[in-house]
């Protein structure tokens, strides 16, 4: 029964993995993204993934199953997306696929770690932070890295700001106590303050500029 149950969990994660692939794709390069770019700049940044997995591993019920789960969850992602881009699209986008193969890799890891947020301890304050570091700090860098200020611009990256609050929000759900919620946001946004500064002192590479022009 429980092995019946533990495969039954999998199904789910890799059933999401593969729709936000598809949806991934469709946003990838189609015409109306002129118009409503705020799609491209969601699905083409680790945010998305990172909430999703996040979500995903904490919602498990052990830590191992947090690490398999948000594998799995990775793996119908990338099948999905580029095995779309392979078989319909006939091209293969060889260093793309290896950055994300990289990632999908470290993703049990991930999901073991955050799982241990349950956890009654200090140091699972800092683990829960660490999505929130992700979200703020890839907003900001997205968001105040272009020169361009049109109305436009401002628009989308307001609703980029909305989007990756309801990334926060809806995380934060998930977070055991109150307590831990505000360490993890506290946390979140001392970590990613360091992060902009170190960026803009050009002291550390702007790392979503390097990983995601591969």
């Amino acid at each position: 029964m429980s092995g019946r149950l533990n495969i039954r969990s999998l199904i789910l994660p890799f059933i999401i993995g593969i729709i936000l692939g598809i949806i991934a794709k469709f946003t990838d390069g189609r015409d109306f993204l002129y118009y409503f770019p705020i799609f491209a700049d969601m699905m083409g940044r680790f945010g998305i993934w990172v909430w999703a997995a996040a979500l995903i591993a904490i919602r498990s019920k052990k830590p191992l199953l947090a690490a398999i789960r948000s594998f799995v969850f990775f793996i119908g992602m990338l099948l999905a997306y580029y095995g779309y881009t392979v078989l319909f699209l006939h091209f293969f986008p060889k260093s793309q696929i290896i950055l994300w193969g990289v990632i999908a890799m470290v993703t049990p890891f991930c999901g073991f770690l955050i799982w241990h947020i349950h956890k009654e301890s200090h140091y699972a304050n800092f683990i829960s932070s660490l999505p929130f570091t992700i979200f703020f700090t890839e907003w900001y860098l997205t968001a105040f890295t272009v020169r361009d200020w049109a109305f436009s611009t401002v628009r989308d990256e307001l609703l980029l700001g909305i989007a990756y609050l309801c990334f926060t929000f809806s995380l934060l759900t998930v977070v055991p106590t109150n307590k831990k919620r505000l360490f993890s946001l506290l946390y979140g946004v001392l970590l990613s303050s360091i992060l902009i500064l170190l960026i803009r002192a050009e002291i550390i590479g702007n790392p979503y500029e390097k990983l995601l022009n591969i």
